[in-house]
């Protein structure tokens, strides 16, 4: 694997260190800010990940926090704290537009709700970060931005659709990134990159202030999240997108919508995936859970395995949704733009006539393309009676999960949140069905952390039987010379149980620091 170690930071950026730092008077808003903007120039001509800088505002405000801090007076718990937002969001006098040249020119007239949260919390915003055309897979390119990379290693892909986010935290150039996921969009970045992340509960945060790629698509919802360097970072950022900034402040009391979070996981039930059974993950993938399972089984938790029911079925359901318009609105967006190539790949799926589907399907399925043969099939167009009639499956495959997650007596799961390391750039529409493991967070509602455990190791780069196949054809070229890159476990339960995935993460992460000290 060819590396770039001068893009990666000798050390993490702790959000919480920093703004004792500051309150302690070690170090200013406008030093950390600088330091920051200095390393974003540096890593940026490499990665492209910053697509809209606000350095002059940045260093105004970092001033103005400093002016507060010298009375003795503090905004919240980021105060001071530099950050970097995801383009979809709205922040004052900046352009929203998804990557899309139709949507450029159009600054957003004030800041979005998350934002507005995160500045009255203190936080200085750095700039703005790129996405994938529309946000619609897991890669970050598109052609008013250019492409992202993976400071990991160039050629590979940084994940999407926060892949700006995530690319830019992990070349240490902010400490706290906002993002949103839709189908793996905090988590799969997270995973590709080596950084903690956090999809809470849909409709636990707000999506006003943010441009979404689907209007009036309520089947999945897309969740606002935290991205960052430490759990105890994403906690204290997932407060104050809750809104309660009183209690955020004095940290006394967990606000709405957030339990008290456990010291210690034992007795704690921990269901095990280590493979969905539709599309298998990479070794190194499913040693880490492995890993981490035992970890916990070694503080007292109680593991054991968990069989994701129907998880083809599943993906159908999740491409179904997602595609139920027949691509109308994509299309519709996109209309006087200029398209990526593998984009328009998709775009041209979605023009495959009703009647033509099937026969293209069975087509593939002859020709041994199987995943794209679900993908074709399970992203048609729909009537109204047809999409009432998947919302009705979506509701039962969500209380047949249910009632198998309570039957086992679970508190939560551990999985991988993708079944490949960072991919290769340009791959991303192909292997769409390697998320499969992210989208049931997405179908399903529940939270879904990011833990950064491993790296692959040398000689668990593939297992993989190569076939005529073209997503397995590209995960085996994904895998292949991956060594060293990173490896995360996901950490998901039911609804309103970030609680107890935040208590595991934290758990996870002491084992994490343990290794890196000794290492």
């Amino acid at each position: 694997m060819t590396t770039h170690s001068e893009l990666l930071p000798a050390e993490p950026l702790h959000a919480l260190k920093l703004a004792q730092q500051i309150r302690d008077g070690k170090l200013s808003s406008i030093e950390a800010t600088q330091q920051c903007i200095a390393r974003i120039q540096k890593v940026d001509p490499h990665i492209n990940s910053v697509v809209i800088p606000l350095f002059d505002l940045a260093l105004k405000d970092a001033a103005r926090l400093d002016t507060m801090a010298a009375r003795g007076e503090y905004a919240g718990p980021l105060h001071g704290v530099p950050i970097t937002i995801k383009e979809c969001f709205y922040v004052a006098d900046t352009d929203c537009c998804l990557g899309v040249d139709g949507l450029t020119q159009q600054p957003s007239e004030r800041d979005g709700v998350m934002v507005e949260r995160l500045k009255a919390a203190g936080a200085v915003v750095l700039g703005k970060t790129n996405i994938p055309q529309m946000m619609l897979w897991h890669e970050c390119v598109n052609p008013v931005y250019g492409r992202t990379s993976n400071p990991w290693n160039l050629s590979r892909t940084p994940g999407g659709s926060s892949g700006g986010e995530a690319a830019i935290l992990a070349a240490g150039g902010s400490y706290l990134g906002l993002g949103n996921d839709l189908g793996g969009s905090l988590r799969v970045p997270a995973h590709f990159c080596g950084i903690y992340s956090l999809k809470p509960t849909n409709g636990l945060l707000t999506r006003r202030g943010s441009r979404g790629n689907f209007r009036g698509m309520e089947a999945m919802l897309a969740q606002p999240g935290p991205m960052g360097h430490s759990v105890e970072d994403l906690e204290c950022m997932l407060r104050v997108l809750i809104g309660d900034l009183e209690s955020v402040n004095s940290l006394e009391q967990a606000p709405v919508g957030l339990q008290p979070i456990a010291d210690s996981v034992e007795g704690m039930r921990v269901g095990v995936i280590e493979d969905d059974g539709f599309f298998r993950p990479s070794p190194a993938i499913r040693r880490a859970v492995r890993e981490a399972a035992d970890f916990l089984e070694s503080r007292g938790a109680e593991v054991e395995r968990f069989e994701v029911p129907e998880a083809d079925k599943m993906f159908r359901m999740y491409v179904g949704a997602m595609s139920a318009d027949g691509g109308f609105q994509a299309r519709y967006a996109v209309r006087k733009s200029r398209l990526h190539g593998p984009f328009r790949k998709l775009i041209m799926a979605t023009r495959i006539p009703e009647w033509m589907r099937s026969t293209v399907a069975g087509l593939l399925n002859l020709l041994g393309q199987k995943y794209q043969a679900t993908l074709v099939r399970a992203g048609r167009k729909l009537s109204a009676s047809h999409y009432w009639l998947l919302i009705h499956a979506m509701n039962r495959y969500r209380r047949k999960f249910a009632k198998q997650f309570e039957q086992q007596g679970l508190d939560v799961l551990l999985s991988p949140a993708f079944a490949l390391p960072a991919m290769c750039h340009d791959d991303g529409i192909d292997l769409l069905p390697a998320g499969s493991h992210a989208m049931l967070q997405n179908l399903v509602g529940g939270p879904g952390g990011m833990v950064p455990w491993s790296t692959v190791l040398e000689g668990e780069e593939t297992d993989r039987q190569a076939n005529r196949d073209g997503a397995i054809r590209r995960a085996i070229k994904t895998e292949t010379d991956s060594v060293g890159l990173p490896v995360g476990v996901q950490v998901s339960s039911l609804p309103w149980q970030e609680h107890r995935v935040l208590a595991v993460m934290r758990e996870l992460q002491h084992d994490i620091r343990s290794r890196q000290r000794s290492g």
